[in-house]
């Protein structure tokens, strides 16, 4: 009787040794889970790149209110928030058209604003961001040009950014007045539609005009 207990095998000692044997081939791979860290997104490091250029905020002279809203997004968004003049605002992104920047003011506010508001952006204006196209409509500087008006609007308006809801000039050019492509105030742009120009008669005279409005050499 005592032969047979002793031959008899050990079942939990062989589940045992079993057990331990399969843990330790698994053990290279869980130090390795244990050390993988999450690839770089580079898209991120892009987006840290563009946050690290910082801008001042700057409203239309026309704007007795000194400063610049926030909206909660770009074009017709809610007005979120209000910063003065000269405010420093870090870049997060620009719309597709380059119109409106997205940034991050004091107390980590966030929100967008016309990107001509933006000036003196990392020592470069706001016309040098990426997407916001040529300085003066495609129309060289220097170049002359005159008033043609519309059959309805003989008179132009002159604005004070290159946007129809800016704020209209205290003048207007009338048909016939010579005008020259000037240089645009810092942060000042236009694609296509929009030139700034001079009173040849008046160069204080200056703004933003309909480029229909008007017929260059």
């Amino acid at each position: 009787m005592q032969n047979n207990i002793k031959q008899r095998p050990n079942y939990l000692r062989i589940l045992t040794i079993a057990s331990l044997s399969l843990l330790g081939s698994q053990m290279p791979n869980i130090a390795k889970a244990d050390q993988w860290t999450p690839p770089i997104n580079r898209t991120n490091e892009i987006l840290i790149a563009q946050q690290q250029e910082v801008c001042q905020l700057q409203s239309s002279p026309a704007d007795n209110r000194q400063g610049v809203d926030f909206r909660d997004r770009p074009g017709s968004g809610n007005n979120i928030a209000f910063f003065n003049n000269g405010t420093p605002v870090t870049v997060i992104n620009r719309s597709n058209d380059g119109e409106w920047t997205q940034v991050t003011g004091p107390n980590n506010a966030q929100g967008w604003v016309y990107t001509p508001y933006l000036q003196n952006c990392n020592t470069r204006s706001a016309s040098q961001l990426p997407n916001t196209g040529s300085t003066t409509g495609g129309i060289p500087i220097g170049t002359m040009c005159q008033v043609t008006g519309w059959p309805d609007s003989p008179n132009i308006p002159v604005q004070d950014f290159p946007n129809p809801r800016s704020n209209p000039m205290p003048y207007v050019f009338q048909k016939g007045t010579q005008l020259q492509v000037t240089q645009p105030p810092a942060g000042q742009q236009s694609q296509t539609k929009w030139v700034y120009v001079s009173s040849t008669a008046n160069p204080q005279q200056v703004g933003w005009v309909w480029k229909p409005y008007i017929q260059c050499n």
